[in-house]
């Protein structure tokens, strides 16, 4: 799939089929992960994939913004101190937030040109979340990403004019 087309036509989706993800599809979303760019190389991420349906029902008692059945969640897991020292305070601060954001593209790009459905989310309990998952002291979750064959076709998407969101050379220039 053309990727600008994945960009156009992908929609959040919250209904899914109950159907598991093929094993190539799960080693995409590593090579999305793992290819996906960080400042200063730091690399500070840490993703955990949940495909354990007994996993993803106990994610969902402490996610309320998690719909559906999804086949799978990856949790997107930041770490303040192995950013601090692998890129230095800017990184510690804001650019682990941009990484991340960055990864959960291409992982929600990548389980797209699939034909999965998927949705970022991140309202839920980060304590439970966080003892779920197993994740030690210095990591924390910091967004879902719900996956799965979609059940139904997602919502049509309305988006702001070009002309609102967009400005050329300087602000509010068309």
């Amino acid at each position: 799939m053309d990727v600008l087309e994945a960009i156009r036509s992908r929609r959040s989706t919250r209904s899914f089929e109950p159907r598991g993800l093929e094993p190539e599809i799960i080693n995409a979303i590593e090579t999305a992960i793992t290819s996906s760019p960080s400042g200063s190389n730091a690399q500070e991420s840490h993703f955990v994939i949940v495909q354990d349906p007994a996993q993803i029902r106990r994610i969902k008692r402490f996610a309320p913004g998690l719909s559906g059945d999804p086949a799978a969640v990856v949790v997107l897991c930041s770490n303040r101190r192995d950013a601090l020292e692998r890129g230095g305070a800017d990184t510690a601060e804001v650019l682990r937030f941009v990484n991340m954001g960055i990864a959960a593209a291409y992982v929600l790009l990548t389980t797209f040109s699939f034909g999965l459905g998927n949705c970022p989310v991140r309202s839920f309990h980060r304590g439970a979340i966080k003892e779920i998952v197993g994740l030690p002291g210095d990591i924390e979750p910091e967004l879902l990403i719900t996956m799965g064959y979609p059940a139904e076709p997602p919502r049509l998407k309305t988006s702001m004019p070009m002309t609102e969101v967009i400005s050329h050379d300087h602000f509010g220039h068309r």
